[in-house]
């Protein structure tokens, strides 16, 4: 199936690695025009030339932080100067720190909202002129499964995840008019390197190995495994494409049924 991708402009934050990265992949293989951001340059260099060599097609990069308004503006520039006019923008960050409502100050609190909900608001606010001078555009926003299910010791992950669905869904109310589809994206547990850190993780702590910790999460999702991160990105591919013409306001989960939640 041809997506409609070829040669449109998608923007993906937090892509040097991760699921950020398997999105952009993802973009790639389809023929869209890929910019990269992320603050670690040689990291967003080692992705740009990983990708190119999967997908054939050789994405943009602008390094700079998510958290600061200045770098998302000009990283919009980059892309439509790279690409053209901004189709899709795909927001993404990293987590913040994890711990209980008693460890966090408002320094804290700040810096989470930055990084999890605001960054995504500006980016947003950066490509709409964008997306309604061109007549529509697409707005992808990856969150995490807590959006459904919160996950404990992650106080500050679960309450900005939150806002990111808000946000979200009012947007896909004021936007629909403007043909730009807004819709969330939320990963269960996807076989990146950030799983296998915090699987490392927990079996120092429980002193068992990260087999036996692995086999236990398996046994917590119906189809017995971890995602893959390309399994994520197609997703997230089809979201953004022009053939998606009538998906919006919805979150789906890449999860493999492990949330019991509605």
């Amino acid at each position: 199936m041809d997506l409609g991708l070829k040669d449109k402009s998608c923007l993906v934050l937090a892509s040097s690695s991760g699921l950020g990265k398997a999105m952009a992949t993802s973009l790639a293989r389809e023929g869209a025009r890929v910019t990269l951001f992320s603050h670690n340059e040689d990291k967003l260099r080692a992705a740009q030339a990983d990708i190119e060599a999967k997908t054939g097609s050789k994405p943009n990069y602008f390094a700079g932080s998510v958290t600061d308004a200045d770098d998302i503006i000009a990283a919009v520039r980059s892309a439509r100067d790279f690409g053209g006019p901004v189709w899709a923008l795909v927001n993404n960050s990293g987590g913040p720190k994890p711990g209980t409502f008693d460890a966090f100050d408002d320094a804290a609190w700040q810096g989470a909202y930055e990084l999890c909900l605001l960054s995504y608001i500006r980016a947003i606010r950066a490509v709409l002129p964008d997306m309604r001078a061109n007549g529509g555009g697409r707005i992808l926003n990856s969150t995490s499964s807590s959006v459904k299910a919160v996950l404990d010791n992650l106080l500050l992950s679960n309450t900005f995840r939150m806002g990111v669905m808000g946000l979200s869904k009012t947007l896909s109310q004021e936007l629909g008019k403007d043909n730009i589809l807004v819709n969330v994206i939320a990963p269960g547990r996807i076989g990146t390197e950030r799983i296998d850190q915090l699987d490392a993780v927990r079996a120092e702590k429980a002193g068992k190995t990260v087999e036996e910790i692995q086999k236990a999460s398996f046994a917590t999702i119906p189809l017995g495994r971890y995602g893959k991160p390309e399994e994520y990105g197609d997703l997230a591919a089809f979201l953004c494409a022009p053939s998606n013409t009538f998906i919006t306001g919805q979150t789906v989960l890449v999860d493999g049924g492990m949330v019991k939640a509605f």
